[in-house]
């Protein structure tokens, strides 16, 4: 149970199944997050089209039923509730992965976010959370070019 809290917790930071992400997924988590993705595929009814812009990260004119995925995805990992991140779980399983400055980072970046639907609301901390893993990427990235020049 722990592990699969950690993994829900992963995935929710990185937003994305079999997609580059700041954190290595071992092949057990990711087969989960793949299981979990495939199911919120299923019950959003997203179409061939809708699943290719989400893997693309193509997040413009998303449909109601692109939106309600990142809703069902969040709550079924457990780190989405009434609307709410669970930001006592996201610190508690994420911050020994990540380092706790990432987290924090990343939730207060996300925290409070609110659409105009329950779907609206997890979309938009989807995008969010995309955008926070986007950015950690890119600073892991430059820590490595600026070590390297040293």
């Amino acid at each position: 149970m722990k592990a699969f809290i950690t993994l829900a917790v992963v995935c929710f930071v990185a937003s994305a199944v079999a997609l580059v992400t700041p954190v290595d997924l071992n092949e057990e988590q990711q087969a989960k997050a793949k299981e979990i993705f495939d199911e919120c595929v299923i019950q959003e009814k997203l179409t061939e089209e809708e699943t290719t812009k989400l893997r693309n990260k193509d997040y413009a004119n998303p449909s109601q039923n692109l939106k309600c995925f990142g809703t069902c995805f969040f709550e079924k990992v457990g780190t989405l509730k009434n609307d709410e991140i669970q930001e006592d779980v996201v610190l508690e399983k994420l911050s020994p992965i990540i380092g706790e400055e990432k987290t924090k980072k990343a939730l207060d970046k996300c925290r409070g976010i609110k659409g105009e639907d329950r779907c609206d609301t997890g979309f938009q901390i989807y995008q969010c959370f995309e955008t926070a893993k986007a950015e950690m990427v890119e600073a892991e990235k430059v820590e490595k070019v600026e070590k390297v020049e040293q």
